[in-house]
């Protein structure tokens, strides 16, 4: 170990160490952080402190870089009851058994990333405030932040008003900004990017390990690691022309005729699954528009009521690419299997050259440079 100019430890091999805080809700936010990072280690070489509850085995498939996952709460989000459920009376007990940020929880962070360069969030505010204790910089990466969703329960839910004040203030400490396409509220930020997903490997294999035959669709069902409605099955049984994919919906991976069903840490790569699909099938969430947009695939979604996100993720799916609007209860009766016939038969093309991660990693290798003071910008 020996430093470098800037005084900040640098690691055997001469890798420069970031932190990065990453809410646990959901999967879609670890795997944002995961492409920019992955990216950076292409620009910069890194090891990584990682702060989160997001499971461990997500970073240890995807994250080609040395990382180590600390399990610590990071923030709150939104408790869900089921995928496309949330449930705003336990999210305000755990709020409040939260926030404010307690000195004992800000330390334990700040201990954790101790010796880093940056510190990398996306939308957990923790870093930035340790960030800030360890004289840092630090990133803040979001297509939205927590007080702005929590503004659309507001006026049922009275007591998030504090919150919603609170982590404002708390997301405008942040150093830098990166916006993430899409975006859900425009704000003045250093960087706009593309969308951001996992790059791709290799998902000419896909079809064939799922055992998907010359002239069948792959149909993908997905409710972003959450966990899946429950969805008919007799219908897709007679769906001969058809192998239907349930990510994350089974304990164990099971194949049973034109049926596939994968344990949330499957050895399959999402974001080659979603590319290899000729239909994905989802609750609307920003990791499963990123890959569908990168894949080219056609996408049939369901939108979360009241959740501010849906919105402006639909807008952008039904703008940038071919896609459905379904029902929930079209997804549980088996109906939302109407809108088949008319997938194109063609092969979609893969966008190759509208990488967000790359975008991000390119601002943030800029920070890290020799020539970088690394100070922040604000």
């Amino acid at each position: 170990m020996r430093q470098d100019i800037h005084g900040v430890m640098l690691s055997h091999g001469r890798r420069r160490r970031i932190g990065c805080c990453i809410t646990g809700h959901g999967f879609g936010h670890a795997t944002r952080a995961i492409a920019v990072l992955q990216a950076l280690d292409e620009r910069i070489k890194i090891s990584v402190d990682i702060l989160t509850t997001a499971p461990s085995w997500l970073f240890a498939q995807s994250l080609n870089v040395p990382h180590k996952v600390h399990q610590v709460p990071t923030d709150v989000g939104l408790v869900q009851q089921s995928a496309l459920d949330e449930n705003l009376p336990a999210t305000l007990d755990a709020l409040a058994a939260f926030y404010p940020l307690a000195e004992e929880r800000i330390q334990q962070a700040a201990d954790l990333l101790k010796g880093c360069s940056l510190v990398l969030c996306d939308i957990a505010p923790l870093g930035i405030v340790a960030a800030g204790r360890l004289a840092i910089p630090s990133v803040l990466v979001e297509n939205f932040t927590w007080d702005w969703i929590y503004e659309g329960y507001q006026a049922q839910w009275p007591r998030l008003h504090g919150y919603i004040e609170y982590l404002a203030q708390l997301f405008q400490q942040a150093d830098h900004h990166i916006q993430a396409s899409p975006v859900c509220r425009t704000r003045a930020c250093d960087l706009v990017v593309n969308p951001v997903a996992r790059r791709l490997r290799n998902p000419l294999m896909i079809r064939e390990a799922l055992g998907v035959a010359p002239g069948q669709k792959l149909i993908l069902v997905t409710m972003g690691g959450i966990g899946g409605e429950d969805v008919a099955i007799p219908p897709l049984l007679q769906r001969n022309d058809a192998v239907f994919v349930f990510s994350g919906k089974s304990g164990n991976e099971k194949y049973y005729r034109n049926l596939r069903f994968l344990r949330p840490d499957s050895l399959v790569y999402h974001p080659d699954l979603v590319a290899a699909a000729d239909l994905v099938v989802a609750k609307i969430g920003y990791s499963t528009v990123a890959e569908a947009y990168q894949g080219g695939t056609p996408f049939a979604y369901v939108a979360r009521s009241g959740f501010r996100e849906s919105e402006p993720l639909a807008a952008f799916v039904d703008k940038q690419m071919l896609s459905w609007k379904i029902t929930r209860e079209a997804l549980q009766s088996g109906r939302w299997l109407d809108v088949l016939p008319s997938l194109p038969v063609t092969a979609h093309g893969i966008r190759t050259s509208t990488q967000g991660a790359g975008q991000a990693a390119d601002y943030l290798a800029g920070l890290l440079t020799p020539t970088s003071s690394c100070r922040p910008s604000k």
